[in-house]
């Protein structure tokens, strides 16, 4: 009588195979979009934060520091460079890692370009801790642009008028806001205009869409 043999077959492997490898699919898409997502919910309250506390510099000085009113532009816009961020160090209204040397400010750690979104924060945690200036601003992010086009940009009412318009750095016509905030996600582009989030345009031989952008307001805040 013959002996039955124990064990897989060929197609069985097969098959065991295929269905390992799909459900290693479906784990790595599931997990790649948790992780886009966490990132988006880290950049919305970077960019609020960032918002919050320019709202509160004015009414706690009741001006604009000169710090926020010369920041350096990037992009026809203004951007939370270092001199930004040593302010808001000064007037203790975030978490910024600086260290005062006598009358001297220097930056640190992921705020060594100033306010940056979440991409490029982990882009600088991965960079040399010596590498600072433009080199680091220079440096790659990995979704997309570099660090430079990953700070945060803002634009603050500079005439009291209770609007933020295109004269005082806004992307748009007007915002009814006193200060407002964004960044231009994932791919580090802003594209041409805040308020056509469908538009692709080319930036340094490479495609970007501003649909991926965060902003701090609400378009029904926007005036044409």
């Amino acid at each position: 009588m013959k002996k039955s043999q124990s064990g897989f077959t060929l197609i069985e492997m097969l098959v065991v195979v295929a269905i390992i490898g799909i459900l290693s699919g479906v784990l790595f898409a599931s997990y790649t979009a948790i992780v886009r997502s966490a990132q988006k919910a880290r950049a919305v309250e970077a960019v609020s934060n960032a918002r919050t506390v320019l709202e509160s510099i004015y009414q706690k000085l009741d001006r604009w520091p000169s710090a926020i009113l010369n920041a350096s532009k990037y992009g026809g816009y203004y951007v939370m460079d270092e001199n930004v961020a040593i302010e808001f160090f000064k007037q203790n209204v975030l978490n910024v890692d600086c260290k005062k040397m006598g009358s001297t400010y220097r930056l640190r750690g992921k705020d060594r370009c100033g306010i940056v979104d979440p991409w490029a924060q982990d882009a600088i945690k991965r960079a040399d801790k010596n590498l600072s200036g433009q080199a680091l601003l220079n440096r790659k992010v990995s979704t997309g642009g570099t660090v430079e086009e990953h700070r945060i940009y803002f634009a603050v009412d500079k005439d009291g008028d209770g609007f933020v318009d295109k004269a005082e750095g806004a992307p748009v016509a007007k915002v009814r806001a006193k200060a407002i905030t964004w960044c231009a996600g994932p791919d580090g582009g802003l594209g041409d205009c805040a308020s056509k989030a469908s538009m692709k345009v080319s930036l340094n031989g490479r495609m970007i869409t501003n649909a991926d952008n965060v902003y701090s307001w609400q378009r029904a805040q926007e005036v044409r």
